[in-house]
């Protein structure tokens, strides 16, 4: 089910035809309206204008929401591959986390929170959110992500945000942005 707002389910530019209805819809009412109440070429031409000047708007505000989505997906990303190598460094160790180890996973987990707030506020395209699941829970198996993270999940600063990853996080439908 596609709709031409942002949404959990996914976010898609508006596609020609949906923007030709919304162009041609009112102008065929205007033309409607014009036959059976005579309008002067002055109200006309307003009409006509104040229907470009929607269409735009509206096309504008879509190409801003997808710009942000691409901004966050982008920065989201970055961050993670900066940490990446140093994440699997410390699994592939198999000794106890020291304090910089602690503080790449704590890094980590403040950036997954941040991730589940935009798609929690619906800003996150579910198919990415289900990716970055999927990423998180190679982390989720380590049994010293998970002590860390019991310990870290004590002073409620994520969001709401739970790590490893449960079935019921990924089928959460976030709210709508608007």
């Amino acid at each position: 089910m596609n709709r031409l707002k942002l949404k959990p389910q996914g976010m898609r530019l508006l596609h020609w035809h949906w923007l030709l209805l919304c162009f041609l819809l009112p102008v065929l009412i205007i033309l409607l309206v014009n036959t059976l109440y005579p309008l002067s070429w002055e109200m006309l031409i307003s009409l006509l204008t104040l229907v470009l000047g929607g269409f735009y708007f509206f096309n504008q505000q879509n190409l801003e929401k997808v710009r942000f989505f691409k901004e966050l997906v982008t920065e989201f990303n970055r961050r993670y591959d900066e940490k990446n190598d140093d994440l699997f460094e410390a699994l592939r160790s198999k000794e106890p986390f020291d304090s910089k180890q602690e503080y790449v996973f704590v890094d980590y987990f403040n950036l997954c929170a941040e991730e589940y707030l935009f798609y929690d506020a619906g800003y996150i395209d579910v198919r990415v959110w289900k990716a970055w699941c999927n990423g998180m829970k190679q982390f989720g198996h380590d049994q010293q992500v998970i002590k860390l993270w019991n310990q870290e999940s004590q002073t409620e600063s994520y969001y709401g945000f739970e790590f490893p990853i449960d079935s019921k996080m990924e089928i959460h439908q976030p709210a709508r942005a608007e």
